[in-house]
C-alpha cells in the first residue's frame, strides 16, 4: 500500500544535541536540547516523497526488514548502488540498483538466499524512487 506523506505536518519533539552511546561512554544527561521537526528531517522533499511498508526478507543484509516503513523520494535520480523501489513486471520490489561492466541494469537483493535479477528488454521495468530512510518501531 502506498501512502502520501503529509507535507504540512509541523509536529516537533525535543531533540537532545550530542550522541547517545550504546555502550560505555560519556554521560550526556546534561546535554542541551532543541526541537526537531521529524517531517523535515526524515523527509526533506515531502512533495515528491511517499512511503511503503517493506515485506519479505530479500533486503535483510541492508537492514531492511518486513514491517519497516520506507520513505522514497520519487524525484531523486537513481544511481548505481542506491536502494530503489521499482515496478517489475506488475509488482513492486525493493532492491539495490546495479549496473554491471556490460551496462546491464540489475536488481540486487541483500540476502544470499536470492539471486540478482538482470533487467531484460522485454521486462516492464520502471524505477519509482530512491529509498532515503528506513523506519521501524521497537
Amino acid at each position: 500500500m502506498i501512502t502520501k506523506l503529509a507535507a504540512a505536518d509541523n509536529t516537533t519533539i525535543r531533540f537532545f544535541l550530542g550522541g547517545a552511546p550504546c555502550g560505555t561512554g560519556p554521560d550526556i544527561a546534561q546535554g542541551e536540547s532543541t526541537e526537531l521537526n521529524f517531517t523535515s528531517y526524515w523527509i526533506p522533499n515531502p512533495r515528491d516523497s511517499y512511503s511503503v511498508m517493506a515485506t519479505g526478507d530479500s533486503m535483510e543484509d541492508a537492514r531492511i526488514f518486513a514491517g519497516d516503513m520506507l520513505v522514497i523520494d520519487a524525484s531523486m535520480e537513481a544511481r548505481n548502488g542506491h536502494v530503489v523501489v521499482s515496478w517489475l513486471n506488475g509488482e513492486l520490489t525493493v532492491k539495490r540498483l546495479h549496473h554491471d561492466d556490460q551496462g546491464r541494469v540489475m536488481l540486487m537483493p541483500e540476502n544470499r538466499k536470492y539471486a540478482p535479477y538482470t533487467i531484460a528488454e522485454h521486462d516492464d521495468f520502471r524505477i519509482l524512487g530512491v529509498v532515503t530512510s528506513v523506519h521501524r518501531k521497537l
